[in-house]
């Protein structure tokens, strides 16, 4: 008898099992009381990072019952070197599936796919489902800017996608729906308070391939004070292990938010917004759509519980916007100051980082209007400034970046 068409059939059967499992423990799934700090050059008693228990809230049973719907589209990711072994690991999450061909399209992390000259080549890419079957996978695009790796797979099983939705982070003294996420009027975008549930979700990828949820918050906190950091970049209070790196970032209705990072404090992840204009536009051009005006910017909501930059007075309570932390020499010849508040591009508003690349991702290579009300006079202002694309020798070079 052969093999499902695109199984790997030089594996010997797994035991099916009728349901997802999920490790039967209270506090939270398959998360480590400690987890070691492999490239830490400290005293010996301080190389392993304890777990807080307080930072991942517990899954009660509506998480579950979310989880549970979803699950089976949560997989494992592996690199496979020449000799068949498994090189570097992560999560992903179907996010496409067409039932006439039988393929699907994985997002995860682009790590698994980073060659590395101190370690084997990389043979191929392997994804797994949650009774252990295994799928070779097709690279569809990989950046690693934004660490960003699609894959597609033949699959010999129907799957459920998870549905990615975009998300709404801006604040302003108007919201009346504090701690409750809402589909605005007339808009895809669910809208992200702080408080809102927020679960992340991993699978191994080996025995018993199990799966790893963390439930947990949405924070309006940075994720860094350090200006290298990306600025689209979102934050859930829960912690996660480098299992679930790849894996979605769920909310309480089960839709993807985002894609999942490691932090040792939190969890940052990056939202569906971008990893779906990114994935349409490299779909329609072959390109990667990594548009960038040369400063550094934050939210303005995040901004004031950030150490890296005081917030002027002048700025009038309520209004939120994008807080110029540094910029390049071009862009402060062209006018836009440090300490700026954008609130426009090219006569849109936009309220956070993540709004502005949205209207970037649409002008790559074009010139762009910027409004902004100058931190010292709180005057109306409108500069003009070319938006770039980042450079692949930019990815990790902020200097370089910022010219």
């Amino acid at each position: 008898m052969s093999a499902p068409a695109g199984a790997d059939s030089s594996e010997p059967p797994k035991k099916q099992r009728a349901i997802d499992p999920i490790a039967p423990t209270d506090h939270p799934w398959n998360l480590p009381a400690e987890v070691g700090l492999l490239h830490c050059s400290c005293r010996p008693e301080n190389k392993v990072l304890v777990i807080p228990r307080e930072a991942n809230l517990p899954m009660n049973a509506e998480a579950r019952r979310v989880v549970a719907r979803v699950s089976q589209a949560v997989v494992g990711v592996a690199s496979i070197d020449v000799d068949g072994d498994q090189l570097w690991r992560a999560s992903g999450f179907v996010i496409e599936f067409d039932k006439s061909s039988m393929i699907g399209t994985v997002i995860s992390s682009a790590t698994i796919a980073f060659p590395d000259p101190g370690f084997p080549d990389i043979e191929k890419i392997k994804i797994y489902l949650f009774d252990g079957v295994s799928y070779d996978a097709t690279i569809i695009a990989c950046d690693h800017h934004w660490n960003l790796l699609a894959l597609s797979v033949l699959f010999d099983r129907v799957i459920k996608p998870i549905k990615m939705v975009e998300i709404s982070e801006s604040r302003d003294k108007m919201d009346a729906y504090h701690g409750v996420a809402m589909l605005q009027p007339h808009s895809t975008s669910y809208k992200l308070c702080p408080g809102d549930t927020i679960i992340g979700l991993g699978r191994k990828s080996e025995e018993p391939f199990g799966l790893q949820g963390n439930r947990g918050v949405y924070s309006v906190e940075r994720w860094a004070d350090l200006p290298l950091i990306c600025q689209e970049m979102q934050r859930a209070t829960f912690i996660n292990t480098y299992t679930a790196v790849g894996g979605p970032a769920i909310n309480k209705k089960g839709n993807a938010i985002g894609m999942l990072f490691h932090s040792l404090s939190f969890t940052p992840f990056l939202p569906s917004n971008i990893i779906l204009k990114w994935l349409e536009y490299f779909k329609t051009t072959g390109k990667y759509c990594r548009p960038v005006i040369k400063f550094v910017g934050c939210n303005l909501h995040n901004a004031r519980s950030s150490r890296w930059v005081k917030v002027p007075a002048s700025l009038h309570e309520g209004l939120d916007g994008i807080l110029v932390e540094l910029a390049s020499r071009e862009v402060l010849s062209a006018g836009l100051q440090e300490k700026d508040l954008i609130i426009e591009c090219n006569r849109k508003r936009v309220a956070t980082n993540l709004q502005l690349f949205e209207v970037l991702a649409e002008n790559i290579g074009k010139m762009v209007e910027v409004t902004i009300i100058k931190a010292e006079n709180s005057n109306r202002h409108s500069v003009y400034l070319p938006v770039e694309e980042v450079e692949e020798k930019c990815f990790y070079e902020f200097l370089d970046l910022m010219g």
